[in-house]
């Protein structure tokens, strides 16, 4: 290996020990055309270097990656739930009492569990205008609903089952109203 080269290897193996950005892309490019020989050398060096711990910046980074896009979107802008959720309902002239229900939704879908094509254009025009980013961006993206749990039962008799789903049986839901029309598309019927 020339001088030149196992120059440019030393500080790279510097900077690793004193914690600095190792810039390997700027170190081959300084290295013209040893490049070629120069990055097999720091392959190796960086296999058996012992690995640097975490820092809060680079955790945070990495936690942030698997936040819906719309969630690190308004937490890059300092806001939170509640402003997004009181500018929707001006914006879209609600009932002060509509307020709770439209959080409920708002954090469905930021969280990526509401289907966001069903969602209106005015409360998309909301959250864009607020957020600085398109609805695209914005969208998390469709995936598999979550697996259920299979569910196992033990043996018990006709009555008893029929007594438990008759105390489990959830109210009627309401009929649709502005709040479900926003978030959910307008009822059919």
């Amino acid at each position: 290996m020339s001088p030149e080269l196992e120059t440019l290897l030393d500080e790279l193996v510097r900077r690793h020990a004193r914690g600095e950005p190792l810039d390997v892309e700027g170190t081959l490019r300084r290295a013209g055309d040893g490049a070629d020989e120069l990055a097999p050398l720091i392959e190796a060096f960086l296999a058996r270097a012992p690995r640097r711990g975490l820092t809060p910046a680079s955790l945070r980074f990495v936690q942030s990656l698997d936040d819906p896009p719309m969630l690190r979107a308004r937490v890059a802008k300092a806001l939170k739930v509640d402003d997004v959720v009181d500018a929707i309902v001006t914006e879209c002239e609600l009932a002060p009492e509509a307020r709770p229900r439209v959080r409920r939704y708002y954090q469905q879908l930021e969280g990526g569990i509401l289907d966001p094509t069903r969602v209106a254009a005015s409360v998309w025009d909301v959250i864009t205008g607020l957020l600085g980013r398109s609805r695209a961006l914005l969208s998390a993206p469709a995936g598999p609903p979550p697996a259920a749990a299979p569910m196992y039962r033990a043996h018990a008799s006709v009555d008893l089952q029929e007594r438990l789903v008759t105390l489990s049986a959830p109210e009627p839901p309401a009929p649709p109203d502005e709040v479900d029309a926003l978030f959910l598309g307008e009822p059919e019927g």
